[in-house]
Parts: structure tokens; C-alpha cells; sequence
């Protein structure tokens, strides 16, 4: 019975001779990051700029959000946040964070040296949109827009809209490290540029990547052509004239049957197939739509969107970007095949055939 008590009282000592967590930090102590931007602005010299929602109280005890952007410079992101952490009253926490923009100079330098500092913080969120920009990232993040508080809630609202567009497609941002490690496939990340209405941004398609690179841009109208091959069902609208008497006519769209069929014998010829049923939602001619008609019209979409997607493919081409992961298809079939080749060189010369079917239904009520 001694003995029990004895080492009941020694485990209890031991317990206050205990330290607690030595990384613990207080939420009163830390700054939140809620969206970041990197600019390269010359060789080694790199800006970070932040913007940090902060609650400032006031006599009354009622407290009012205000957001400070601030921004630091140094020979790298590191320094750079270093230098900004100087003149931020408290510790800057990243684990808030819900986009991170990079200009686009420094994506065409290496991408990675820009993200690598965030990756390496502990309590970085692994869901953060990463999108490149057109011009300074900074110029982003200062945004003053009326109808958000918060800049990082607008990028995101904006993110997630073009995504539900069909505009870009929906990745996984944890993913950009590893694919760009992985031969056979690149990385394709939204690209924004600032509107011509005053505080506004908008999604201009998307940055094509090659390993860690920035090689080349699709356009909105190339970009949505892109998503419509990718793997997953997409949703989406088209305006395009091909109604009666010279008229535009819009379509709300969904796509499925994703598939690629590969022919690696002699020159290798990667065919992609896509179906796109259409809702035609407005008929501007105001002439009846007869059978006869719709099936006119999916005949010229048909054409139309085939040319699109053969434009599409040769600038993913030219860019030497693997967006759709042909490589990682020719490997998964034929691996001994996979190691003969150098796929950085050859990708650029493969024959990419598009197929796209069309079926335009639900257009009753417009007569």
C-alpha cells in the first residue's frame, strides 16, 4: 500500500515538473494572414505584400474590423517576410490564409521559389487558392472593393465562381508541389488581371506550367475549352452566332463522357473525347425552332468547338504544358515504353486529335 501511494506521489511531482508546449502562441498574440502576394520585381528582389483583419477596439467597447495591407522586401520571401514582420506589431500566422497570388514574372522564373517559404510553414493551410497575376500582385491585394470587407473573401467568391462557370478548372492547390516534381503532367493555375472598373479583378483563363515554369496563357474563351476535356463533369455557358438571321444564341451546358483513346505505335496520337448536352435558353430571332433546326445548330457547334479545341491543343503544346496528363496515361499503359522516351521532348510533337459530340435538348419552351 505504501508503495502504491509512493509512486502516485512521485507520478504527480513529475507531472509539475513538467513544461507545457514550448511553441504554444496565444490568439491574442498573432496576426492573421488572410491573403498574401509575391512580386518579383527585379532579379533577387522579391515583395511580399499581406493583408491582416484586425479588430480595433474603441471607447465604447465595440470593436471595428480594419485591414492593414502591408508589404516587405528582401532577396527572397523569406527575407521579405522577415523585413514585413519588423513593422507588424504582432506575429504574422499564416494558418488563415485563403489565397496566395504570384505576379507573373516570378511564375515565369520558377514558381517554386515563390511558394516554397509558405509550404514550409508549419501551419499553412493546405487549401489556400494560389493564382497567378497579370501584373504586380500587390496591385490585387490593395484592392479596395466596395461590397467586401475582406479581399480574400472577393478572390475567393471570384475563384469559385469561375470554376462553377466552367472558366477554370477545379484543382486541388495541395497537389501544385507534387505535380510539379512529376514528369508527365503540368500544372495549369488561374490567372487574374485587374478589370478596367475601378477596385475590380477578374479571372482572364488560366497560367500554363511547365515543371516550374510559366510557359503560356489560355484566354477565357481557350480556357473553358480546356476544362471541357478534363476529367470530371463540368457546367458551363456558351453564346456563340449560330442562331437564325445572324443571331447569338445561349446555351447552358454540361459535359461527361471523358475519355482519351492512345495509339503509341509509330508518332504517338492521343484522341480526346468530350459530350456536351445543351439547355438553349434564349432564342433573340424569335423565330420557331424546329427539329430540323437544333440539329443544325449542333452540327455547327460541333464544328465550331472542334476548331476551338485544336486551337486549345496546340497552345498547351506550344507551351509544352501537360495539362490534361497525356504522360502520365502513356505510362499507366505502357510503362517500359515510358522509360525510353523523354517525354519533355516529345510531348511537344504528339498528334492530339479532339472528338466532340453535341446534343442540344430542352428548348420546348422557347416556342
Amino acid at each position: 500500500m505504501i508503495k502504491f501511494f509512493g509512486g502516485r506521489s512521485f507520478l504527480l511531482l513529475l507531472l509539475l515538473c513538467l513544461c507545457g508546449c514550448w511553441d504554444q502562441r496565444e490568439m491574442k498574440d498573432i496576426r492573421m494572414v488572410h491573403t498574401a502576394g509575391v512580386d518579383l520585381i527585379t532579379h533577387n528582389h522579391i515583395r511580399l505584400t499581406v493583408s491582416i483583419p484586425t479588430v480595433k477596439s474603441s471607447v465604447e467597447s465595440q470593436g471595428s474590423v480594419v485591414i492593414p495591407k502591408l508589404s516587405g522586401e528582401g532577396h527572397s520571401v523569406q527575407e521579405a517576410s522577415m523585413n514585413l514582420q519588423k513593422v507588424v506589431s504582432q506575429h504574422m500566422d499564416l494558418r488563415e490564409t485563403r489565397i496566395l497570388l504570384v505576379n507573373r514574372k516570378f511564375a515565369e522564373h520558377n514558381l517554386y521559389e515563390g511558394l516554397d517559404f509558405f509550404y514550409r510553414e508549419a501551419h499553412y493551410p493546405v487549401n489556400v487558392y494560389i493564382a497567378v497575376t497579370d501584373s504586380s500582385a500587390q496591385d490585387i491585394v490593395q484592392l479596395q472593393v466596395e461590397d467586401r470587407s475582406l479581399i480574400s473573401e472577393y478572390l475567393y467568391d471570384l475563384l469559385i465562381s469561375s470554376e462553377e462557370q466552367g472558366l477554370i478548372p477545379n484543382s486541388a492547390p495541395y497537389l501544385i508541389m507534387p505535380v510539379m516534381a512529376t514528369t508527365g503532367i503540368d500544372n495549369v493555375l488561374p490567372y487574374i488581371r485587374k478589370s478596367s472598373l475601378k477596385d475590380r479583378a477578374m479571372v482572364d483563363g488560366v497560367a500554363l506550367f511547365h515543371d516550374a515554369k510559366m510557359t503560356g496563357h489560355l484566354n477565357n474563351v481557350y480556357s473553358k475549352m480546356f476544362v471541357m476535356f478534363m476529367n470530371t463533369k463540368t457546367y458551363g455557358s456558351l453564346t456563340e452566332k449560330i442562331g437564325a438571321k445572324d443571331t447569338y444564341n445561349t446555351f447552358m451546358f454540361r459535359t461527361s463522357g471523358h475519355h482519351i483513346k492512345l495509339n503509341t505505335k509509330g508518332r504517338i496520337q492521343a484522341d480526346l473525347y468530350t459530350s456536351i448536352t445543351c439547355e438553349l435558353i434564349d432564342n433573340p430571332s424569335g423565330v420557331r425552332i424546329k427539329k430540323s433546326d437544333t440539329d443544325e445548330m449542333e452540327r455547327q457547334l460541333e464544328q465550331l468547338l472542334t476548331k476551338r479545341a485544336e486551337e486549345m491543343l496546340s497552345q498547351l503544346q506550344q507551351a509544352n504544358c501537360d495539362g490534361l496528363g497525356i504522360g502520365q496515361r502513356i505510362k499507366g499503359m505502357n510503362d517500359n515504353l515510358w522509360k525510353k522516351m523523354n517525354w519533355n521532348e516529345q510531348y511537344p510533337h504528339i498528334k492530339m486529335v479532339p472528338h466532340i459530340e453535341v446534343k442540344i435538348e430542352n428548348h420546348g419552351l422557347l416556342n
